[in-house]
């Protein structure tokens, strides 16, 4: 009776009764697509990548701190936005500073996506890198080597460092112009390209500017008595001015330190390239390398008038995140890697030919060095300083802009 008083019957019930059910299935049904969508986000942007991938090939732990420099680039680069939001992911491979293994390790960081790769750091293992790198169209900016060599393969290969015929030109100056130098010596490491090509550029330049090469001595990789070859120096009559021995390992500082001792009372100066650089070569040389000046990348301790406001925050990151100043390697690292970053910044398609096109075009880049532009070899046309030992610790002395 109510029903019918109402004007509902029976019939109606079921067919309210259904369209309920049918209701209440919906909005169960709907809400379970939602929570899916909640635990599982449907991804609206599904071509952008989790991380842009760089490689990164190293030799540690000589220099070693090229690692350090590079990981504070894409560090900084990840807090100030990535690229485009997206964050730099560095894929790094240790190489022992063996060429083939370098070669293994450039193509698993192809295989694994990177779309360019920074590194190596010496010239015997950059050449072969190049090559790889070439082959599948990856660029690559390398940290230390100075090796004009490194970029033979083609246009995917760029030095983050100056070259040794530059350095080795420098030294010529600072020789001739700043010490008055007439005489010298070479002492040549048998078998590096690093030391034979900046032994080879100093003879002919120094040769060309009126100096005279006195005596020209080899030594084998691993030498730690230098008696023959300090003997041939030490019995040059006058005594040479300068020796320059432009050498990368523990060896050097040994043989400066051989030079000074009573056996042969070497007193020329000694000069060096940036293979000088080494956080060892006091401990090594002891006094014996007081006064001795070398041909580097950077000095964290160059006046503020030649420190960018981009070096001076540099210095300032490094120490605080490794503990120590940063060296003429953790410089290139991370000068290195942020080229690399830069040039993906200012791509408008993130892909590695258009990479290589924002390097090569780098101009002015301000960074830990400045670096004017890259030439037409792909080689770094840029700052350098010259530095000295004095009171037993490396200091800068000189600057040179590019």
């Amino acid at each position: 009776m109510l029903f019918r008083q109402k004007g509902i019957t029976p019939r109606d019930i079921n067919v309210f009764g259904i369209l309920a059910a049918f209701f209440v299935m919906s909005i169960f049904f709907l809400g379970c697509d939602r929570i899916h969508q909640v635990l599982t986000p449907v991804d609206s942007t599904p071509n952008v990548p989790a991380a842009v991938k760089i490689g990164f090939i190293y030799s540690p732990s000589d220099p070693g701190t090229t690692r350090n420099g590079a990981e504070l680039a894409v560090a900084l680069a990840n807090e100030a936005g990535g690229i485009d939001g997206v964050p730099v992911e560095l894929l790094i491979k240790d190489d022992k500073r063996d060429p083939a293994l370098s070669v293994q390790h450039t193509e698993a960081l192809i295989a694994a996506g990177v779309l360019a790769i920074v590194g190596p750091d010496y010239s015997d293992l950059a050449v072969e890198v190049g090559a790889v790198a070439q082959q599948h169209g990856i660029p690559m900016v390398t940290t230390y080597p100075t090796n004009p060599k490194v970029t033979r393969h083609g246009d995917f290969s760029f030095m983050g460092a100056y070259t040794d015929p530059y350095q080795g030109s420098i030294m010529v100056s600072f020789a001739v112009q700043e010490l008055g130098a007439l005489t010298a010596a070479i002492l040549t490491e048998t078998g590096s390209s690093y030391s034979e090509g900046l032994s080879h550029t100093f003879i002919s330049q120094f040769s060309a500017q009126g100096g005279t090469i006195a005596v020209h001595q080899l030594y084998e990789p691993g030498t730690t008595d230098f008696t023959e070859q300090l003997m041939a120096v030490a019995a040059v009559n006058p005594p040479v001015d300068v020796v320059f021995f432009p050498g990368l390992g523990s060896e050097f500082p040994l043989a400066v330190k051989q030079a000074r001792s009573n056996d042969f009372g070497i007193s020329a100066i000694f000069l060096g390239g940036d293979g000088w650089d080494r956080p060892d070569l006091v401990e090594i040389g002891g006094e014996a390398v007081e006064g001795s000046f070398f041909a580097n990348h950077f000095s964290p301790d160059a006046p503020l008038a030649h420190l960018s406001e981009e070096a001076r925050q540099f210095i300032s990151a490094y120490t605080a995140r490794f503990g120590i100043v940063p060296d003429g390697p953790a410089a290139l690292g991370y000068d290195a890697a942020s080229l690399v970053i830069q040039a993906m910044q200012r791509a408008t398609e993130v892909n590695p030919a258009a990479i290589r096109d924002q390097i090569k075009a780098t101009q002015s880049y301000n960074g830990a060095t400045m670096l004017s532009h890259f030439d037409e070899n792909r080689h770094a046309i840029k700052s350098s300083v010259i530095n000295t030992v004095k009171d037993g610790k490396i200091q800068f002395h000189q600057f040179i802009v590019p």
